[in-house]
């Protein structure tokens, strides 16, 4: 793993969120007829183009907190999330806006005293994809440390958890993070090859009834679907879906970032998990240096990815 790879990431994911800013709640019928191709604003949050969200704010926070405590510390990383949530710290334009609901409720618990891993919701109604979304900078640093599988599995649950709690959310960033992982360890494979390889390694821990959301991934029949049968709300589950689709069946970042913003629905988030495991796949220099160019406080993000790569001797 080097600099670019956590680059590439990164701003592939941020890319996506700001793309899709403008777009959410739209349909897909509706981004049919006029489809996202470029850098938009205004739109749903009338924020001028360029403008990251939520999906990108709680990412930098745990980058933060993984650099400045070199180590995952819950208590500082949810600090962190309370600064963004009321200080509007880690934000492109100095506020705050399209807060999730599970992750509101969980700061507010983390105010009131709460142990920062009990803050997450555990209904089956805290499914979003609000700790999905943020994983990627964890995912970098165990695998920097060299951290055990079965010590992987369990930080990850903790720091979904600080947010969203249950099984499936828990589950779906470790899925993820297995998909990262061999991304990392495997970089002559197809992206395909690749998918496959870490869903069976996924199935081998959560591929039983409790997961059973899971089934079209473990199944493989997620990729036999056509597009239309691809959910894109905000429900945890639907976001890895997309991610994963949308790599499967393109060549390219700017194909499987373009499909899933196309999609509708949550664009932002389903933008920022797609653009984080396509820019890792596919490496900075794939991401068209209009959108790069175009992103606002960019060497913000830039001065936080230099110094958790600098924590990670990288």
């Amino acid at each position: 793993m080097i600099k670019d790879d956590i680059y590439a990431s990164i701003f592939g994911g941020v890319v996506g969120d700001a793309l899709g800013v403008p777009y959410e709640f739209y349909s897909k019928e509706e981004l049919d007829e006029n489809p996202i191709s470029k850098m938009d604003g205004y739109g749903t949050y009338n924020q001028p183009p360029g403008t990251w969200s939520d999906d990108t704010s709680l990412t930098i926070s745990l980058m933060d907190s993984l650099a400045s405590k070199e180590c995952v510390d819950y208590h500082d990383i949810m600090n962190k999330f309370s600064a963004w949530y009321y200080d509007s710290f880690y934000t492109p334009l100095g506020h705050t806006f399209d807060v999730g609901r599970t992750t509101q409720a969980a700061i507010t618990r983390y105010q009131d005293g709460v142990d920062p891993i009990d803050c997450g919701g555990r209904d089956g109604h805290d499914n979003g994809n609000g700790s999905l979304m943020r994983i990627i900078p964890l995912c970098f640093y165990l695998y920097a440390n060299d951290t055990s599988m079965a010590d992987s599995i369990e930080t990850i649950n903790n720091v979904s958890a600080l947010t969203h709690g249950h099984r499936i959310s828990t589950a779906s960033c470790n899925i993820f993070n297995f998909i990262v992982d061999e991304i990392l360890s495997s970089y002559n494979d197809s992206f395909t090859s690749i998918i496959d390889n870490a869903i069976n390694t996924s199935s081998t821990y959560y591929n039983n009834e409790l997961y059973s959301p899971f089934d079209r991934i473990f199944s493989g029949n997620l990729f036999d679907l056509p597009l239309e049968s691809i959910g894109s709300t905000g429900y945890v589950v639907n976001s890895l879906e997309v991610a994963i689709y949308c790599c499967y069946h393109t060549s390219c970042f700017e194909d499987a970032l373009l499909m899933a913003l196309n999609l509708g629905g949550d664009t932002d988030t389903n933008g920022k998990i797609t653009g984080d495991l396509a820019g890792l796949y596919y490496g900075f220099d794939s991401i068209p240096k209009e959108w790069l160019d175009n992103l606002i406080n960019k060497e913000y993000i830039e001065s936080i990815c230099d110094n958790f790569i600098f924590t990670l001797n990288l």
